[in-house]
């Protein structure tokens, strides 16, 4: 998936960060049963941020017990069973996963490109597999990524057109936990301001490699909008950082205000971590150049 929603471990309490890592874990193994070994090397926290939403919107059970695996093949660890019924996050992953690699197939990065060609032909099963379960969903997200890759040809959209397609990918995969009408919009209004987030920290995360690879980035439209000259060397222009400040702010304030009237009560202190510290958290290590997708923050010092 995306690699942008986790949470602030620093302010996990232990119990909670071990509840956290299971669901990962758990759906780690989920994605081995349904879709295939290869499938779960592609795996974020943020499918476990999802799975911890669908279980407390419908109020699943979460079994856990001690397990081996192949990240911890000599020391056990806390893994969700079976039971748990994580099928929804590992589909979702897949299906953002495959649209994904097809994405990076169009990417100028070699690394990007021969990562796609290598792991799409494992994906390709395993995506039909999940469209089979979730039709209506992998038809919104395809639609989404066609207009995705038509704005990434056009190469002019600022930054409230790109967002869009994120914005309504997330939307569908979190409008689709709801069980009543109120429950779905607030859902989906959730989901629409999380997908403008990811988005917008993205192309920040992304702005340096795309200016020396000349690809396009709504940023490099607000800069050229705005009269920003940089080469892409050295810290963020302050005008830009300001710029994506008051876009995350806006969008971070809009998905809060869904959150608090959804009031979910299981997994509450996890989901709060997640919301109202992870997303900044995450975001501000984008913009200080310390974040890492693999879960692993960059050396260097970090301002809280």
């Amino acid at each position: 998936m995306f690699g942008y929603i986790r949470a602030h471990k620093a302010y996990l309490r232990m119990y909670e960060y071990e509840i956290y890592r299971s669901v990962y874990c758990g759906i780690c193994k989920d994605m081995d049963r349904r879709f295939g070994f290869v499938t779960r090397f592609t795996l974020s926290y943020d499918a476990a941020f999802l799975a911890l939403v669908d279980l407390s919107v419908r109020k699943k059970k979460l079994a856990v017990k001690n397990e081996r695996c192949i990240a911890h093949p000599w020391k056990k660890t806390m893994c969700a069973t079976c039971g748990s019924d994580l099928s929804y996050a590992s589909s979702v992953s897949v299906l953002l996963t495959y649209h994904k690699l097809r994405d990076d197939l169009a990417d100028k990065g070699f690394k990007k490109k021969l990562a796609a060609y290598a792991l799409l032909p494992f994906f390709k099963k395993a995506y039909r597999k999940a469209c089979v379960r979730y039709k209506p969903l992998s038809e919104k997200i395809s639609e989404a990524m066609k207009m995705q890759v038509a704005i990434e040809k056009d190469k002019n959209a600022g930054i409230d057109q790109a967002c869009e397609p994120t914005a309504l990918m997330m939307q569908a995969v979190f409008g689709e936990l709801g069980k009543s009408a109120r429950e779905k919009a607030l859902l989906a209004r959730f989901g629409y301001c999380l997908g403008r987030y990811i988005y917008v920290t993205d192309a920040l995360d992304d702005l340096k490699k795309d200016i020396a690879q000349g690809d396009y980035n709504p940023l490099k439209i607000y800069m050229a909008n705005n009269g920003i000259e940089w080469d892409g060397q050295g810290k963020f222009p302050k005008q830009i950082t300001d710029f994506c400040d008051v876009t995350i702010n806006m969008s971070l304030g809009a998905l809060a205000d869904c959150y608090v009237a959804l009031d979910m009560k299981r997994f509450r202190d996890i989901l709060d971590n997640i919301v109202y510290l992870g997303l900044k958290y995450t975001y501000d290590q984008v913009k200080q150049e310390k974040f890492n997708k693999r879960n692993k923050d960059r050396k260097g010092t970090t301002t809280l």
